[in-house]
């Protein structure tokens, strides 16, 4: 916009009047200073843009595991890379796996369905969250396991 202005200012003496206003600095100037500036700020967003592609290219490949409900009734576990993941499957997640996605908890290892999750990644905050499983799905989750396990 300065530039602009400046160069309408300087374009007057240009067709022979008399100038909008006196500057000492002139409009090309302030544009190419302006235009060094945009460039390098648009090379240092391209330069970004493509390192977090490679970096959820690397996320993408990791496995996850994936639980599977056959017709009989019996759960097998699959990897799958996290590409391949899709809504609605379910996952299995033990302690300290990183995980690129937002999950609902359907039961955890403690009794209270609690879990603490770390979002550093994602907000920079490095205290941990709680999220927890809904009560009744994690007693019935946890009450069917227990039985499973029993037979």
């Amino acid at each position: 916009v300065i530039s602009i202005i400046m160069f309408s200012g300087n374009m007057s003496t240009w067709t022979g009047g008399t100038p909008l206003f006196y500057c000492i600095v002139k409009f090309y100037s302030t544009f190419f200073a302006l235009a060094i500036m945009m460039t390098a700020s648009a090379v240092m967003a391209a330069l970004d843009d493509y390192r977090r592609h490679q970096a959820d290219d690397r996320t993408n490949q990791q496995l996850a595991v994936v639980a599977q409900i056959g017709s009989a009734g019996m759960v097998t576990l699959d990897s799958v890379q996290w590409k391949d993941v899709t809504v609605g499957d379910i996952l299995v997640v033990r302690g300290e796996e990183e995980f690129p996605a937002d999950l609902v908890p359907l039961a955890t290892s403690g009794e209270d369905g609690g879990c603490y999750v770390s979002t550093a990644n994602l907000d920079g905050e490095t205290n941990l969250k709680i999220k927890g499983a809904a009560t009744c799905v994690q007693h019935a989750l946890v009450s069917a396991a227990c039985e499973a396990s029993l037979l």
